[in-house]
């Protein structure tokens, strides 16, 4: 039995959001962090309740839910509505044709 490909559902629903990827290397003996940003199309929604581990949240941010056919890796930044979210947990559903991502509000990058 084949399993179903939801990009296409992924692409119909999708949104702009950017995701920036922070990498680190050594110049001068010195650990130098950089930035890069690519837009790029997910679907967003708040994020379901029954799949967030309450052990590990923070009651004061807010938790949103991404589907995105570009998987995105623990600690990457989403910016959605001009708020910054950083990847909390993934899911790998590449077999049906997404990731999923449960990502955590950055209060303190919070754009004007």
């Amino acid at each position: 039995m084949k399993l179903p490909n939801l990009s296409k559902t992924i692409r119909r629903l999708s949104q702009d959001v950017t995701l920036s990827r922070i990498t680190k290397s050594v110049i001068d003996h010195k650990v130098v962090e950089s930035e890069t940003s690519v837009a790029f199309k997910a679907v967003v929604q708040p994020a379901q309740k029954n799949k967030l581990n309450k052990a590990k949240l923070d009651f004061n941010l807010k938790y949103i839910l991404v589907h995105s056919l570009l998987e995105v890796k623990i600690s990457d930044i989403i910016v959605h509505h001009n708020i910054r979210y950083k990847a909390f947990e993934n899911a790998d559903y590449n077999d049906y044709g997404y990731y999923e991502i449960i990502m955590e509000e950055q209060k303190w990058f919070k754009l004007q």
